[in-house]
């Protein structure tokens, strides 16, 4: 099968695989274009001064850096164009002790829409637009409504507080001294974070769509100080380049934790059906940076392309070049498959496996993390299991689309303190539709246009994105959408990254 790298890497990285060439015999270790001082020194991290009760406190906040750094020019010699999207995110806060009914209101005289039930003191929402109205609703009785708001861009977060009575202190406190102590330490933990959010959309001009206090992501984000800037990172998981036989191909055990380590210097799974290589490169260029997006040309192999489509559809993208006992296998099974598998797990097989080792590279962490573990690997974390999910395929046909929405949830420290939430999504891209089925950022900082930025499909491209902020907030400009396919279809897998855990 045919075998390309991707265009060319930095100058800095050939003279890496120059002096590389001549060391055949010894085994290479995945490195970086990045230290770990870019990656804990983020300059869009400034510190907020803020007091909300308990005395001065300090917080590293993401603030957006100015849109003329984008281009590589002076701040304040380029003017940030206002998206023709209006989308923005809703987030609704339940401050009560009861259930309540969230209703998205469509002012036409028909009876609401459902979102959510808030569970006392949680949260919920989606993605939504200026005017929208919402309201919410005793969990028992639709017809009472006992609040309702209008979206109003820029506040995002919406609060639900029956405690509370403006302009009066006395029923203020009735309402206060009638909640349990436990329903007590829920309701200020929600006064505090409601006070927070003030100081920071001060300081920053975000709303705050976590709940204070929330831990900055543990796992690196790569920068994007600048359209167009590149990073690399070499890997020891390099393509596959040929099919396997069927028989060799076997489910990894889930239970075998730290028996899964691959150390550097051992060989690949399946080495022998891969390239002659001792690395794999791959570059990663910058779309946008805010929010953070990347391409990764060749991510993936045609050959790995074709398995995945054949584990998850039984179609043959190509025949195999593989021995001819294997060709009537695999077409026999696709006889007899009728079913679509929308997910794939890591473990199913070796490839499956290659690519998620592969993809922990790309992300700085531990692969170790994106499966189950042993007790002695990473023991103070509060899981042993994975966070990542299941790869998920996903398939348009013609006029299908996925309208812009965001990948995070709205997580509460009641649930659980870690508020867990996805941390990134990585796409990949399995075929190119004739016509349409980009990925679009609608609402990405540019100087230049009010469009979104569209991102075409490419065989074996993979697109990385940040659902969160350095800070840990929620990053609102992650919204995406597919657009819809106009020719043709569109096959692709997305894989969820959670921080610090899988909730």
């Amino acid at each position: 099968p045919n075998y390309r790298y991707h265009h060319s890497p930095p100058a800095l990285l050939l003279l890496f695989i120059i002096a590389l060439s001549s060391l055949t015999a010894q085994f290479v270790k995945a490195e970086c274009s990045a230290s770990d001082h870019d990656f804990e020194n983020d300059p869009a991290l400034q510190t907020m001064s803020f007091d909300i009760g308990y005395g001065p406190q300090e917080f590293r906040a993401y603030v957006e850096p100015d849109v003329a750094t984008f281009y590589n020019e002076p701040p304040g010699s380029k003017t940030r164009r206002k998206p023709s999207h209006p989308g923005w995110a809703a987030k609704f806060v339940n401050m009560s002790n009861q259930r309540v009914r969230l209703f998205w209101d469509p002012r036409n005289g028909r009876p609401g829409s459902p979102i959510k039930v808030l569970q006392p003191f949680e949260a919920g929402g989606t993605a939504s637009f200026p005017k929208h109205e919402f309201y919410v609703t005793p969990y028992d009785d639709e017809d009472v409504i006992l609040h309702r708001w209008s979206i109003s861009p820029p506040q995002a977060v919406y609060y639900y507080d029956p405690i509370t009575v403006p302009g009066d202190e006395e029923a203020t406190q009735t309402n206060l001294d009638n909640l349990s102590v436990q329903d007590f330490e829920s309701y200020r933990r929600h006064v505090d974070s409601r006070d927070f959010a003030k100081h920071y959309f001060n300081f920053t001009g975000r709303e705050y769509l976590s709940m204070y206090p929330r831990n900055k992501p543990s796992h690196k984000i790569w920068r994007a100080d600048y359209f167009g800037q590149e990073h690399w990172v070499t890997t020891r998981e390099t393509h596959f380049v040929e099919h396997p036989e069927l028989k060799e191909l076997t489910k990894i055990s889930s239970s075998e934790g730290r028996n899964r380590v691959l150390r550097d210097d051992e060989p690949r799974l399946l080495e022998q059906y891969r390239t002659q290589e001792p690395f794999l490169n791959m570059t990663m260029k910058v779309l946008s940076c805010a929010p953070r997006a990347f391409e990764i040309k060749n991510f993936l192999s045609q050959t790995e392309v074709e398995h995945i489509m054949y584990l998850t559809t039984g179609m043959e993208l190509h025949r195999s070049t593989t021995a001819g006992s294997q060709d009537a296998s695999r077409d026999q099974t696709r006889n007899t498959r009728t079913s679509l598998n929308t997910w794939v797990y890591r473990e199913k097989d070796q490839i499956i496996d290659t690519i998620y080792r592969r993809a922990a590279d790309l992300l700085r962490i531990d692969e170790a993390l994106m499966r189950p573990r042993s007790k002695d690997e990473y023991p103070k974390m509060s899981s042993r299991g994975s966070i990542a999910e299941a790869l998920q395929l996903v398939h348009y046909d013609v006029g299908q689309e996925y309208t812009a929405h965001h990948d995070f949830g709205y997580s509460d420290m009641f649930s659980n303190k870690q508020q867990p939430q996805r941390f990134c999504t990585l796409l990949l891209y399995l075929n190119e539709p004739e016509e349409g089925g980009e990925t679009e950022f609608p609402r990405w900082v540019n100087a230049e246009t009010r469009e979104g930025l569209a991102v075409e499909p490419e065989i074996g491209k993979a697109v990385l994105f940040y659902s969160q902020l350095g800070d840990g907030n929620m990053d609102d400009w992650s919204q995406h959408a597919a657009l819809p396919v106009k020719k043709g279809e569109k096959w692709l897998m997305n894989l969820w990254v959670w921080d610090p855990v899988y909730g």
